[in-house]
């Protein structure tokens, strides 16, 4: 199984920002779609990139990225599911051979990389980040060099969570590998060196923390702590959900790793990324922002604010929204209009709102076409 079981259909641009070659580039392709059912794959991937776009940060940069669409046929659908996880036993053939259960872990979804890599050389060198789309009801995905994740219930979040691993090198932030009641072994208690990756850390010390100037000096170090290693630790968050410290249970460990945020979308879906993987992939993603940035305001805990900016020379934007200055906060905004003046200048009109209980510092950020 693998090539011989369907056919590369072809490329399309479906978000376009610019050249490639000034463009965070993101890939996604098919796997385990038959020909006859690539208008699916359409939707599917659109429904990601809607997600993706509402999604912050990735909100206020989406006019770095790029986004596109191989269409791969596969000569049946789904993926692989092996018994030995619980699985049905299916085992269609697929171009990519997509399989759950991968090291013991059912929802561990993964494909040939290499045909994948292939697949996108051919079609799209300039890719920055490879996705691949399974058809399959099946809860699963994986963030190692190519993220995948299937249509289970949430599946653009899954999406989410794995291209956090592929794309920025976010580690798992949750405190178990195969779960908190799976009685498994080994995970009790964290002794390695420092992780590598930015939003995981063996050290909750105030002064040598890796993300300590995130951390409020009334922000006790470590934040929580697990007083039973044997198992998850079942205390609730004694904090706001925005506060950034050293919470104990991370990186596959009940005990000895530490998180930066109570949540975050690489330790559950459905919650915001935390403020030190927001501001990697600011980092990573700002080279492809041909943007500006203006201002420094605060809005109050739940205030609404309404601005207007204006231009002598009407720039022509493509973007206008505002950018959090404060770690971890989030803000909501609309424009409600503009006015183009008969001298050539502009005005811009935009509501912010501040949802949270804290004051939060913003910016003013866009971008001219």
């Amino acid at each position: 199984m693998g090539a011989g079981d369907g056919q590369v259909i072809g490329t399309t641009q479906i978000v376009d920002h610019g050249p490639a070659s000034r463009k965070w580039n993101l890939v996604i392709l098919s796997e385990g779609y038959r020909q006859a059912e690539l208008a699916k794959f359409h939707s599917d991937c659109a429904s990601f990139v809607s997600t993706m776009f509402a999604t912050p940060p990735y909100d206020e940069l989406w006019c770095g990225i790029n986004v596109y669409r191989i269409d791969v046929a596969s000569t049946d659908s789904g993926a692989k599911d092996p018994t030995a996880c619980g699985g049905t036993g299916a085992n269609p053939k697929t171009y990519f051979d997509g399989s759950f259960c991968n090291g013991g872990i059912q929802r561990a979804l993964e494909v040939n990389n290499l045909a994948v890599h292939m697949v996108v050389n051919a079609q799209m060198p300039q890719a920055h980040m490879i996705m691949v789309i399974v058809n399959s009801n099946e809860y699963g995905g994986t963030g190692g060099d190519i993220a995948t994740f299937s249509l289970a219930t949430g599946a653009s979040e899954i999406g989410l969570h794995e291209m956090g691993h592929t794309a920025f090198g976010f580690a798992d932030e949750y405190e178990y590998y195969a779960g908190c009641g799976s009685g498994e072994t080994g995970h009790d208690k964290y002794t390695g060196a420092e992780p590598a990756q930015p939003n995981v850390t063996a050290d909750s010390n105030r002064a040598t923390n890796k993300w300590r100037d995130l951390v409020s000096s009334a922000t006790p170090m470590p934040t929580t702590i697990n007083k039973d290693c044997s198992k998850c630790d079942p205390q609730g968050n004694p904090s706001s959900a925005e506060t950034v410290g050293a919470y104990e249970g991370a990186y596959y460990n009940h005990c000895g790793a530490y998180r930066p945020q109570f949540n975050c979308r690489m330790r559950a879906l459905n919650n915001p990324y935390c403020a030190i993987c927001q501001r990697v992939i600011r980092q990573t993603l700002a080279p492809y922002m041909a943007s500006w940035t203006w201002g420094t305001n605060t809005i109050g805990a739940g205030q609404t604010q309404r601005w207007w900016l204006s231009w002598g020379a009407y720039p022509g934007l493509e973007w206008v929204g505002v950018q959090p200055a404060t770690p971890g906060a989030e803000l909501d905004w609309d424009t409600p209009g503009m006015q183009q003046n008969a001298d050539g200048s502009a005005l811009y009109w935009i509501t912010v709102r501040n949802n949270g209980s804290t004051a939060v510092q913003f910016h003013f950020r866009g971008n001219a076409l």
